[in-house]
């Protein structure tokens, strides 16, 4: 079995086409993460799912989580937040050159963009 792109990863192989072969593990993409297959589409080598990139003791490591539906309550609360947001971004979209170029400078010293700097100056005001 080859490597290359495939090198970290686990992931076994198990019943395929009605044959049991013992399980054998090998190893999945470095940098792996994303999707990787459809929630309903058969998965004969069980490496269908959602991958991240987490840090472990061992460095990053690739995880593999099961496929899920987002949830999207629409609670008074995350509409309340989400009209916030928009208003934040219309603050700042309705800035002068001069007044946004203020920003960029300020956020600069912070490892920021002035969009982000503005945002988190007007939710701490309102």
């Amino acid at each position: 079995m080859s490597t290359g792109q495939f090198s970290l990863l686990k992931f076994s192989l198990g019943n395929f086409a009605g044959i049991e072969s013992a399980k054998k593990e090998f190893f999945l993409g470095i940098g792996l993460s994303g999707k990787l297959g459809k929630p309903n589409a058969s998965d004969l080598l069980g490496v269908h799912g959602i991958y991240q990139m987490r840090m472990t003791k061992r460095g990053k490591v690739p995880i593999k989580m099961k496929f899920y539906a987002p949830t999207n309550p629409r609670s008074i609360a995350q509409q309340a937040n989400r009209q916030k947001f928009t208003d934040a971004m219309t603050a700042w979209q309705a800035l002068t050159a001069a007044e946004r170029k203020m920003y960029n400078d300020r956020a600069k010293r912070r490892s920021m963009f002035g969009w982000g700097l503005y945002i988190r100056e007007y939710y701490q005001a309102n």
